[in-house]
């Protein structure tokens, strides 16, 4: 196969997997807390010290293309809701919550309570003060900037805000749930402060993501044109060479 082919196909993969990825962030627009991935290329052109994953080729080797997929960590805008436990994180960090598969964090503060005054998040993980999970029970509750939680004056403890060094490296684990990639990982206490009936929403920014998605259609079109083309060069060298 021409190298060239091998080339536009790999452009083809590349504009699948991104598409795969602008979607995903089309459809958690309205998620709060939703941290958006991001996609980046870099050609590379194959050799002996870095083999391609095709046949070598006696007259150039193919140019492969190499993605890498990361999560953008901006802060999404914050808008006012009204809602008493609904916080926003302002500054890094985040909250720390408990799940079945052990300590996660986020940055979606939307917050209930369960029948036993139990503060969850919207999935139903319990979410953790600095004394472990936090129980209210009361009718006034006030989040101050510290995180400090009272309830008809009464102290019912303190939200724990959790950070890492930066550049952040967390893996997802849902839509707005993040852990350590590396599980020896130990987070640090957070400077930021706390904004009581705010909310943060996704840092995904739909215009932007809808031009994304039409330059890589085009990209896609345009791979599959020089595939075409390259597949008409050998149809037609193998029928016409063949009637010589």
């Amino acid at each position: 196969m021409n190298s060239g082919m091998y080339s536009a196909l790999s452009g083809n993969i590349a504009a699948m997997k991104r598409m795969d990825i602008i979607s995903n962030n089309l459809a958690n627009v309205n998620t709060p807390g939703f941290k958006k991935d991001k996609m980046t290329f870099e050609g590379l052109l194959a050799s002996t010290t870095t083999p391609p994953a095709v046949p070598q080729s006696r007259t150039a080797d193919p140019i492969l293309q190499k993605e890498n997929v990361y999560i953008d960590y901006t802060a999404g805008p914050v808008s006012q809701t009204g809602n008493t436990l609904d916080v926003a994180i302002d500054g890094d960090g985040f909250f720390t919550i408990s799940t079945p598969g052990g300590t996660a964090y986020t940055r979606q503060g939307t917050f209930r309570l369960t029948a036993d005054g139990t503060l969850v998040t919207t999935d139903g993980f319990p979410v953790l003060g600095q004394g472990g999970e936090i129980n209210i029970k009361g009718s006034k509750v006030d989040i101050n900037a510290k995180g400090e939680i009272m309830v008809d004056g009464t102290a019912a403890g303190v939200l724990n805000l959790a950070d890492f060094p930066k550049p952040y490296k967390l893996t997802k684990t849902g839509s707005a749930l993040f852990v350590p990639s590396d599980p020896q990982a130990t987070p640090r206490a957070a400077t930021a402060e706390i904004r009581q009936g705010h909310l943060e929403g996704a840092n995904v920014d739909p215009v932007g993501e809808m031009v994304q998605m039409i330059e890589t259609n085009r990209y896609f079109d345009a791979c599959q044109r020089v595939i075409l083309g390259y597949d008409n060069m050998a149809s037609k060298a193998a029928n016409d060479l063949g009637k010589l």
